[in-house]
């Protein structure tokens, strides 16, 4: 009897594992392993992203010429493709990607994994931490993804890479944290801090993408790689994006509105979990219906509130004068107080460029006139803004900017005039990272040298005396 049970048992073992084409017995192995379930659970939020960006060169278009002989003949423009990847980080279709990824791109294109296909546009762009936030409209709820912590990150520890590695749509790799905390010059005078290495597997076409932990959560940003070595990228800390967010979706960067808040985590204090209020501007609605620091939003007009992203997106449909009710938690010693307020969206003049430029930075700007242009000695006026002088011990003249630089962007935004220019500075404060893009015009032995280069200033608010500006 009891080989009898012996033999069942055997028998029942055998047929649960399976045998090889020799009749051996193997073994089976759950092949659903964190990796898979990571992708089937975030595939769907992932999208791939492309466009064209118009490069304008000098030579004939009909001719491969080498760089070198790139300034002479007419100049033209090509259009070079562009790729890379994002991720949907709220279900109203706003998107996360790279700066560099949607810089200068002409019609952004982005696919989903089931084949939708929408035309997106830049919300917000911070082109220091390389950060975009996209948009696109639909009328579904998308799929998006959940966002992690990159503070607690293990050396070694398995995280997964979603993309479109050279247009290879839902490309999955996976790999270990290598370290953290580094810092990579992705071009010049341009760096990235702070950075999660990965030997997962990231090539062109990756950036944007999420690097996720086993538990399915965002906890980076897949930025760059390096092209002289194998199985080392790079990823921006999604602690950064939570950050910057805050700033790069706040009502006063993307519209004439004055609100006076700066958001935060999702937190819990007691029986109650809402978005901590970081910072409340001075003479601001906010600051005049008594919100403050610490204060946890735990509704708007009604709703409960998920993530920081979930308050600025509700927040871009209120307009001017339209009330917005908050409903929050202010701590006091252990007995929480729970208070309503109403404020409204204030509209907010628009600011001297000049004086602006002045007081952040040190530095005078013009549009180039013709009484300009000839004190420059350009041939005539054209649609640009030009430094025309500046402090050198100012915040511009030490990061490097000159008198006689053309200022073509600022923090990744094209600013062709003086209410251009202002639009941005506004939203800078005081110690705030600026990165402008110049053209700088020189005469080198072989004749006209120009220059783009990538330049961050750290705003100072000063006020320069006119005699410590230096004209050209």
């Amino acid at each position: 009897m009891g080989r009898l049970v012996v033999c069942i048992i055997a028998w029942g073992v055998l047929m649960a594992s399976g045998v090889n084409e020799a009749g051996e017995p193997t073994r089976r192995f759950d092949r659903r392993t964190p990796v898979v379930t990571v992708y089937e659970r975030n595939q769907g939020a992932v999208v791939n992203i492309s466009g064209q960006r118009p490069v304008s060169r000098r030579g004939w278009p009909q001719f491969d010429w080498p760089r070198t002989f790139d300034r002479r003949g007419p100049r033209f423009q090509q259009q070079v493709p562009v790729l890379g990847s994002g991720f949907v980080l709220h279900g109203d279709g706003f998107i996360v990607t790279n700066a560099h990824v949607v810089e200068g791109v002409e019609r952004i294109k982005v696919v989903f994994s089931d084949g939708r296909e929408y035309r997106a546009r830049v919300v917000s762009a911070d082109a220091s931490n390389d950060l975009a936030v996209l948009a696109v409209e639909t009328e579904d709820t998308l799929p998006f993804v959940d966002l992690g912590r990159s503070s607690d990150l293990m050396i070694g520890e398995t995280v997964i890479a979603i993309g479109n590695p050279y247009g290879y749509a839902n490309t999955v790799t996976s790999g270990v944290i290598s370290a953290t905390g580094r810092d990579l010059q992705v071009m010049e005078g341009l760096w990235l801090r702070g950075l999660i290495q990965t030997d997962a597997s990231i090539n062109p076409g990756n950036s944007g993408g999420p690097l996720l932990n086993i538990n399915g959560q965002v906890i980076g940003i897949n930025t760059a790689i390096r092209a002289d070595a194998e199985n080392i990228g790079f990823a921006i800390p999604v602690d950064t994006l939570v950050e910057n967010l805050s700033h790069m979706l706040m009502p006063e960067r993307l519209r004439r509105v004055r609100l006076g808040l700066t958001m935060g985590r999702m937190r819990t204090s007691l029986q109650f979990r809402g978005l901590a209020v970081e910072t409340v501007s001075g003479d601001s609605p906010a600051q005049q219906k008594g919100l403050a620091a610490g204060d946890l939003i735990i509704e708007m007009d009604g709703h409960p509130l998920n993530s920081v992203i979930d308050f600025y997106v509700r927040m871009m449909t209120k307009e001017v004068g339209e009330p917005i009710r908050l409903r929050y938690v202010r701590p006091n010693g252990g007995t929480p107080t729970v208070r309503t307020v109403e404020l409204t969206l204030r509209p907010r003049p628009l600011p001297d460029a000049r004086v602006l430029a002045r007081r952040l930075f040190q530095m005078d700007v013009s549009p180039l006139t013709e009484a300009v242009a000839r004190r420059f000695d350009f041939e005539s006026a054209y649609p640009i803004l030009i430094v025309t002088a500046i402090d050198p011990n100012g915040a511009a003249g030490r990061a490097g900017i000159r008198s006689g630089d053309l200022l073509l962007q600022a923090d990744g935004v094209t600013v062709r005039d003086e209410e251009q220019f202002a639009r941005e500075l506004e939203k800078i404060s005081d110690s705030d990272t600026v990165e402008f893009k110049i053209l700088r015009i020189t005469m080198g032995l072989f004749g006209q040298i120009d220059r783009h280069l990538r330049i961050p200033v750290v705003a100072h608010v000063k006020e320069p005396l006119q005699s410590s500006m230096s004209p050209r």
